[in-house]
């Protein structure tokens, strides 16, 4: 056949493998019959940011070692705004945040969560004042987590 161009309106919520009908759209029909409907089947790919489970939306948090152990506030980037997010003090790297109604629409009015996987990061390469704290951080601190 020819090759035609359609803009579909993508309902919020739709899920992987669903599909969209598009009604009159498919090949003719038999014997001078209606032409039948074209389906288009979604294919949700994630990406860096964003990992879709169900309605849920999952994405990495880093911090600093001191975010993290002294509690913070931080703008996280969601799907459609940024979200303030509060960071207890003492959490840990793998501790997930999970904040309500910030996620992957559902298509009822309703939405998913954003969790957010905590990833505590160190500087690759500190500098000269960076590394003299971490000594005298060491030398003070008697927690060593293997014996926690």
């Amino acid at each position: 056949g020819k090759l035609k161009k359609f803009k579909v309106q993508v309902p919020a919520g739709i899920q992987n493998n669903e599909k969209i009908r598009i009604v009159g759209q498919g090949k003719p029909g038999i014997a001078g019959g209606k032409n039948g409907d074209l389906f288009i089947r979604v294919k949700i790919k994630n990406d860096d940011k964003f990992v879709l489970q169900g309605y849920d939306l999952k994405t990495n948090l880093y911090l600093t070692p001191w975010e993290a152990a002294l509690s913070t506030k931080v703008l996280v980037n969601g799907i459609d705004e940024d979200v303030s997010v509060y960071v207890p003090a003492g959490i840990q790297s793998g501790e997930k945040i999970e904040i309500e109604n910030k996620g992957y629409k559902d298509g009822k009015g309703g939405r998913g969560k954003l969790i957010l996987d905590t990833k505590i990061m160190i500087p690759k390469k500190p500098n000269e004042d960076e590394l003299k704290l971490f000594k005298e951080f060491e030398k003070m601190s008697k927690f060593n987590p293997r014996n926690s």
